[in-house]
């Protein structure tokens, strides 16, 4: 297990410094993350880590983001509700067009449609989706892919805007010593373990984000402007990295060729018209057009704050952004497909039962 993990975790390394070396944007998640998904597909073996360093490096971003926070921060995240609102609506309005086309092309059956093209979180729509009766590694295919492409491509998208919309690398304020490291770590660990028990969507991430804005917005304990060890934010990218892209089984998408090939098309066709999107709001409502591609990217909420405190966005309207759409997929967009798969089926057991009386 031990030598498994090293091997995996040196992989990851190797392709996030070849991807530090060309310059490329979020070096080392991106470089781990392919260097890992192209080993899957060579046939490398013995590729594997624990899930706790997944769990790691989202406690790490995390505290990241928290260690941000203001006041003035919050009330701007405050006042975009309604943007969030609309945002959100539109985006899943967008993928139940996908889900459609899907259905019809595809033939499917719709509850996998449909959890094929929300993006609500891999785990969570897998599970709910399975739960309703739809398919699951079908489901888990399209939502691998959704996150690969999505991760890999938005840096490189933004990267192509106009001038004045270059991006800026961020340079944090103070680095946090060795005590107030370790400190601020306890702080994360306790927030994630908190949110685990309460059952908040992303909790490690999400907790770790709360609980240190807590601590860095009410005590001295951080000072001003803080910021991790840069060492500790690269080492988290690549745990990310590295366990997205084992996420793919190369006999999995060998099983299910078709419906690899339409979930490659069926993220890049959601990546395009939600690009489309964040670029029209971002013209009506005079919001950084940086900000608003990777708030409404369905790309995950770890890895899109990563890009956006890394490329010079603002991350925690993104987490916001981010957070909200997670948490309206999986509270009213699935209760109202569990409440029509129910209906439907009790539907059916009457049109069964009146039959057989018959």
């Amino acid at each position: 297990m031990l030598l498994r993990t090293l091997f995996t975790l040196l992989l990851g390394l190797l392709g996030g410094l070849l991807f530090a070396a060309v310059h490329s944007p979020l070096p080392w998640l991106l470089g781990a993350l392919v260097t890992t998904v192209v080993c899957t597909f060579i046939g490398v073996q013995n590729m594997w880590i624990p899930r706790w360093f997944r769990q790691t490096g989202l406690i790490v971003i995390g505290i990241s983001l928290g260690l941000r926070m203001t006041p003035e921060i919050w009330g701007t995240m405050t006042g975009h509700i309604g943007l969030m609102l609309i945002a959100t609506i539109l985006t899943v309005l967008i993928s139940l067009g996908n889900a459609w086309i899907f259905y019809k092309v595809g033939k499917v059956d719709g509850i996998t449609a449909i959890f094929c093209n929300i993006p609500g979180g891999l785990s969570e729509m897998v599970t709910i989706g399975q739960s309703v009766g739809g398919n699951q590694q079908v489901i888990s295919i399209f939502h691998s892919l959704r996150a690969v492409i999505i991760v890999l491509c938005t840096p490189f998208i933004v990267m192509w805007l106009p001038h004045h919309y270059a991006i800026q690398t961020v340079s944090g304020g103070h680095v946090l010593g060795l005590s107030q490291t370790l400190i601020i770590l306890a702080v994360g660990v306790l927030g994630a373990w908190i949110a685990s028990r309460c059952s908040i969507p992303a909790p490690f991430l999400l907790g770790a984000l709360l609980l240190t804005a807590v601590v860095s917005m009410n005590t001295s304990l951080t000072g001003e402007n803080p910021a991790l060890t840069g060492f500790l934010v690269k080492a988290a990218q690549v745990f990310v990295g590295v366990s997205i892209g084992l996420g793919f089984k190369r006999e999995d998408i060998a099983r299910n060729r078709r419906f690899f090939l339409f979930g490659l098309m069926h993220s890049v066709l959601l990546f395009v018209m939600v690009i489309v999107l964040a670029v029209g709001i971002s013209y009506a409502t005079d919001t950084d057009v940086l900000t608003t591609i990777l708030a409404t990217a369905p790309g995950g909420i770890a890895e899109m704050s990563l890009t956006a405190l890394t490329i010079g966005a603002d991350p925690l309207l993104v987490t916001a952004f981010q957070l909200f759409r997670v948490l309206f997929v999986l509270t009213l967009f699935s209760f109202g497909v569990r409440t029509w798969v129910n209906r439907h089926r009790r539907t059916r057991e009457l049109q069964k039962a009146s039959q057989s009386s018959v």
